[in-house]
């Protein structure tokens, strides 16, 4: 056989020898190949004209990898020394003012030469110490994230005394995060805002009230917000200091009506109590018979099964509801703090964005305040002290073998699963601990050598904090009828007046 015979045989399609990709079964035109038919000299000579321009690029986005410690999609994880008198010479910051060297204690005997190597570094995506206010913590850990319409997760975690609801909440001079949240919240959306809460998040689901359900919740809200009391004098204090602190905007969107609904969790003893429940009686909360709700999980989504949601229409009512449920959180004295949290308390803000199409948008906010880890030899906690300790301690080791596991998750690529079930403030937490929301935590440390142990333990919970991975959540295609909705549509907009 000739050589060109056997190159005639081998053109002839077969299943070994397939049709070029660009001929069509049944030769309809198809695009072909354009990479083929690039000359590769031009490519070299765009390469020698823009070698420069793509050095420069690589340098900076080097240097930006250098100095940006967990990035946009990492969780952003921040350091705020508590102000004391006299602080501790084992504490310093260091580098471009984001990593806290823990030098070893002064009563521990090293030499020069093994000093450095006892030396712990720790990373943050920010430090604050004394110099820094409540609005650079604001700017730094919320920032224009509210702006972005983006849900995420809030955490203040550290020793018991360290500062932690005071950078969460803060005092009537000294506004915390939440406070100026909630002016930012209703500043963005406060020409959107819908007058009655005509759509509610109902066992996780988006639910378009009929007239009887919502004349039952503005009776329920009106009857909440009443028990709450007047706070106008403080709001508007308040209200003062945070816009002369902050610049929010208002931002206008077309055909979309705007509802804002607020509810507050208590995790006591792995126990949850609703601290916005009102009697049927006497509208007052009834403390001793607080009833114990059910974490639930729907469709991948957690909420709590009865809880008290209230529909809010400005910062005053959300401020009230604050107060309101904060009258009601466990606290007790210890011997290192008289004012001590026994619990961990959740302030969740849901946004339902409501457009003429019928599409809803749901956003969350939530804002955790845990309470603080202790130790048996500094609190000499005994009776039902010792219980909640244990119980907060619990909780927190539960917390950091969930952030352990989900950085595992994030590096290995294995079927690790989770350990959220084990404990309930993890239940609820675990949108974030899966990466499915982001999360900010705040981690809250007082720089003397009494708590120098304690200090080591919560730094090193917030190292592998930060390594976890937020995963952009995928957008399914609903191919299921709106017919429900679009039932419901046009009554919203003979409410709306349309």
């Amino acid at each position: 056989m000739s050589r060109n015979e056997d190159t005639t045989k081998r053109n002839v399609l077969s299943f070994i020898n397939g049709r070029e990709p660009s001929i069509d079964r049944r030769f309809r035109p198809c695009p072909k190949n354009i990479f083929k038919a690039i000359d590769i000299d031009n490519i070299d000579e765009l390469d020698d004209d823009s070698n420069s321009n793509f050095d420069d690029a690589s340098t900076v986005s080097g240097d930006i990898s250098k100095t940006s410690t967990i990035g946009e999609d990492g969780a952003m994880v921040y350091l705020r020394l508590r102000p004391v008198n006299s602080p501790s010479s084992s504490y310093k910051i260091a580098g471009n003012g984001n990593t806290l060297v823990v030098n070893p204690r002064l009563d521990q005997t090293t030499t020069s030469n093994n000093k450095a190597a006892m030396e712990k570094h720790f990373t943050f995506s920010a430090i604050f110490d004394n110099n820094d206010s409540q609005k650079g913590v604001y700017n730094k850990c919320i920032g224009d994230k509210i702006k972005l319409e983006e849900s995420f997760t809030v955490l203040t975690y550290g020793t018991s005394g360290s500062g932690k609801t005071f950078t969460l909440l803060g005092d009537d001079v000294n506004p915390g995060i939440v406070p100026r949240s909630i002016e930012n919240i209703f500043t963005l959306y406060n020409s959107n805002i819908y007058p009655h809460p005509a759509v509610k998040l109902q066992n996780a689901r988006v639910v378009i009230l009929d007239d009887e359900l919502l004349a039952k919740e503005i009776i329920s809200t009106r009857q909440v917000l009443t028990a709450c009391g007047d706070i106008t004098s403080v709001h508007k204090q308040l209200q003062q200091i945070i816009c002369s602190d902050h610049n929010f905007e208002t931002t206008v969107f077309d055909d979309v009506s705007v509802m804002i609904w607020v509810s507050f969790v208590e995790i006591y003893n792995e126990f949850v109590y609703d601290l916005l429940e009102l009697s049927a009686s006497n509208q007052t909360i009834t403390v001793p018979s607080r009833k114990n709700l059910k974490i639930v999980s729907n469709d991948g989504k957690v909420f709590v099964k009865g809880l008290t949601q209230v529909y809010v229409k400005n910062s005053l009512e959300a401020l009230k509801l604050l107060r309101f449920g904060l009258q009601r959180v466990t606290y007790a004295s210890t011997s290192i703090n008289s004012n001590s949290s026994r619990s961990h308390c959740i302030f969740i803000i849901d946004v339902l964005k409501y457009n003429a199409s019928g599409l809803i948008t749901e956003i969350s906010y939530k804002f955790c305040d845990l309470a603080g880890s202790e130790r048996l030899d500094k609190t000499g906690n005994v009776g039902s002290r010792l219980k909640e300790a244990q119980r907060i301690n619990t909780s927190l080791m539960i917390l950091g073998r969930c952030l352990d596991a989900a950085n595992n998750l994030n590096r290995k690529k294995n079927t690790e699963v989770i350990p959220y079930r084990e404990s309930k403030l993890t239940m609820l937490l675990q949108a974030p601990l899966l990466g499915k929301e982001k999360i900010a935590m705040v981690v809250n440390v007082t720089p003397t050598e009494k708590y120098y142990e304690e200090n080591l333990n919560v730094l090193g919970f917030s190292s592998i904090a930060k390594n976890i991975i937020f995963k952009p959540p995928i957008v399914k295609q609903n191919n299921s009828r709106f017919s429900f909705f679009l039932e419901y549509s046009k009554w919203i907009n003979y409410c709306m007046g349309g």
